[in-house]
């Protein structure tokens, strides 16, 4: 990382705000899957203490988007190719039974609130903000998840995302856009506001493997990267 990563932050109790810098660190790529956190260097660039900057990378371990090794450190969660098909074959089930549970129970309230969070999605989009665009973008996706009625489901959904924000943003990269097109949402939001289900699950699953060939690809190409730095490795990539 260079010494421009992290701006500072003046309030050192805002806890948020160091979890929101490192996220944006990590979603935009700045700090790369398998990176190490460099305790000293980031909270002298963010000039806070290293407590606070301890909590907020705790909750980030909790979220899933960095892990912590005993006696080695905290590091940004590596993503292999079967991760990204793990997750996203996981979430095309999870979107077909969301949408099968929140059908009936649909009200202009819900369709009121689609159309809020597409907004918002459309806004970050605009303002080529890549971590708000992601981060609405989910909460877009969770909707379906909030108004099934369905505990287990919305517990099972909210695990995922910390993993889904980490490949979305990998997605941006593999396509070297900072983020999607603007209407990219526009036939989801417009199916899940008409009258045929199974359109809307159908496009469900076609807009979650919308490149995903292209994904993975990429995941296979970062995972090739990161064992050649590993220790004991022969491969290097600037050969």
């Amino acid at each position: 990382m260079s010494a421009t990563d992290f701006d500072p932050i003046v309030d050192t109790t805002r806890r948020a705000e160091i979890v929101s810098l490192l996220k944006r660190a990590v979603l935009t790529g700045k700090l790369e899957p398998g990176q190490k956190l460099n305790e000293l260097r980031i909270s002298e660039q963010m000039r806070v203490s290293r407590a606070p900057l301890r909590e907020a990378m705790r909750e980030l371990v909790q979220e899933g988007i960095l892990t912590s090794i005993p006696y080695a450190g905290t590091f940004v969660i590596e993503v292999t190719a079967k991760d990204i098909e793990d997750a996203y074959s996981l979430n095309q089930v999870l979107d077909e039974f969301a949408i099968e549970r929140t059908w009936p129970l649909r009200t202009e309230v819900f369709f009121a609130e689609l159309d809020r969070r597409h907004a918002a999605v459309k806004q970050a989009t605009l303002d080529i903000d890549t971590t708000r665009q992601i981060e609405t973008a989910l909460q877009l996706h969770g909707l379906i998840y909030e108004w099934a009625d369905h505990p287990l489901l919305l517990d099972t959904w909210q695990r995922l995302t910390s993993r889904l924000q980490m490949y979305f943003a990998l997605h941006q990269r593999a396509r070297n856009e900072p983020v999607p097109s603007l209407d990219v949402h526009e036939e989801y939001v417009r199916l899940l506001k008409g009258k045929d289900m199974k359109a809307a699950q159908r496009h469900a699953r076609e807009h979650i493997a919308l490149d995903f060939e292209e994904l993975v690809a990429f995941a296979r190409g970062l995972e090739e990267r990161q064992a050649a730095k590993k220790p004991g490795s022969r491969k290097r990539l600037d050969n």
